[in-house]
C-alpha cells in the first residue's frame, strides 16, 4: 500500500497597503462584504490562516480616535509564492484598486514554535 504525500506547504506573510487616493476607502467599503465572504472561504479551506485590516498609528492614540484603515495583513499556507499571488490577485480588494499593487509584498514566513 503506497501513500502519496501532498505538496509541502509553507506559510507566507502578505502585506497589502491600501491606495492613498481620496476614493480608496470608499472602494474598500463597496466590496468589503464580498471580500470577507471570500476570506471566510479561504480560512475554512485552510489556505488563509489569519488576516485583517491594518490601522494607522493615530487610530489608537486615544479610545475615541477615529479608526483609519491603511492596508491589510494576512498569513497564508500554500506550496509557493506564486500560489499565494494567484489568491491575492483574485481578491476583490486587489481587483478593485483598494490594495496598492505596486507596494504589495509576499514573504515566506517561518513561524516560531513558542
Amino acid at each position: 500500500m503506497s501513500t502519496t504525500a501532498g505538496p509541502t506547504l509553507y506559510k507566507f506573510a502578505v502585506w497589502a497597503p491600501d491606495m492613498t487616493d481620496p476614493e480608496a476607502f470608499s472602494r474598500r467599503m463597496a466590496v468589503r462584504e464580498s471580500h470577507l465572504v471570500n476570506a471566510k472561504s479561504l480560512f475554512a479551506n485552510g489556505v488563509l490562516k489569519f488576516g485583517g485590516g491594518l490601522l494607522s498609528p493615530e487610530s489608537i492614540a486615544s479610545p475615541t480616535a477615529e479608526k483609519k484603515l491603511v492596508g491589510s495583513m494576512m498569513v497564508f499556507e500554500a506550496d509557493s509564492v506564486e500560489a499565494v499571488r494567484k489568491v491575492i490577485e483574485s481578491d476583490l480588494y486587489y481587483q478593485n484598486g483598494v490594495w496598492d499593487k505596486e507596494k504589495l509584498q509576499i514573504f515566506p514566513w517561518l513561524q516560531a514554535n513558542l
